[in-house]
């Protein structure tokens, strides 16, 4: 007789998605900086870096860039078809560069803040079905040891595998809410925290239905497990990276 496996904590999964947010954002900016030293190491021009950046990354900035004006027309808010392409702000963007834009009327902080979401909701969306319905990482867990590894060298054999975690490459460095999406993004998150919390001080722990906790629970760990398949795939990404700057070094010492 087989016994039932073990239900994850609900809390455990919320640390594991919240573990793997903070470590998606170092390692995006970590690549992002490691890339960019790399190129004027071996090229000495800013804006030719840039664009080679922004080409790596191109699928990835095309599914931010499209999620945005896809959320906004969802929600009615006016919206400018997406532009691509590397630009220098001015004073109005604080001398930040951007990859890409799309221009939406100002609304009301709720629909602000999913539209300024949506790229991150799209990207692990996306990381998730390549993970699951080309790769099957799901069969990798709960194998032991054994089966892990076996699993590991049948994912190679996937075809086109490269092609695959490219993608994923491209699409986690350029989902994350950029600086001004978090804009309206903030404030919401914000007053919902504060508001939780004085709910919880003031009423208790609610007797929340089961159904909502189950809910919430598949969908953390939904997210949990996209992120989790992006720093894997990722910390491929940063070995080469890593190698290369060694090589760099090696050819070319400051």
């Amino acid at each position: 007789m087989t016994s039932e496996p073990a239900a994850v904590s609900p809390w455990l999964v919320m640390a594991t998605l919240v573990v793997t947010l903070l470590l998606l954002l170092w390692v995006t900016r970590w690549v992002t900086l490691h890339l960019q030293m790399l190129g004027m190491r071996w090229l000495n021009d800013p804006d030719v870096v840039l664009w080679i950046y922004f080409a790596l990354i191109l699928p990835g900035v095309v599914l931010h860039e499209l999620s945005h004006w896809l959320m906004a027309r969802l929600l009615g808010v006016p919206a400018s078809l997406p532009a691509l392409g590397p630009e220098k702000g001015g004073s109005r963007r604080g001398g930040k560069v951007t990859l890409g834009s799309v221009q939406t009327a100002k609304v009301d902080p709720l629909r602000s803040s999913l539209i300024g979401l949506a790229p991150l909701l799209a990207g692990t969306t996306v990381i998730f079905l390549i993970g699951t319905h080309v790769l099957s990482v799901d069969e990798l867990t709960g194998q032991g040891l054994a089966g892990f590894l076996a699993g590991l060298g049948d994912l190679l054999r996937v075809p086109d595998i490269w092609l695959w975690l490219y993608l994923i490459f491209a699409v986690s460095n350029a989902m994350l809410p950029s600086e001004s999406d978090m804009q309206a993004v903030r404030p919401v998150l914000i007053f919902l925290g504060i508001v939780t919390a004085v709910a919880l001080i003031v009423v208790g722990l609610p007797n929340v239905p089961p159904a909502i906790v189950t809910g919430v629970g598949a969908f953390a760990a939904y997210l949990a497990s996209a992120f989790t398949l992006t720093l894997a795939v990722d910390a491929v990404f940063m070995l080469v990276i890593g190698l290369l700057g060694l090589l760099t070094n090696l050819l070319k010492p400051l």
